[in-house]
């Protein structure tokens, strides 16, 4: 579970600069995935505490 909590830190750190070294056509899907993910392990860590 630490590395997952550590995977959520590292995602929630991810600026607008880091997302905009993208391709232009890619962001949005990057940063929707990126967002999905964060909700999920979000969920986890709520379930475990």
């Amino acid at each position: 579970m630490e590395q997952l909590t550590r995977l959520l830190k590292d995602l929630e750190s991810i600026t607008f600069q880091d997302i905009s070294k993208i391709p232009h056509e890619e962001q949005h899907i990057i940063v929707a995935h990126i967002e999905a993910l964060q909700d999920r392990l979000r969920k986890i860590s709520i379930r475990r505490q």
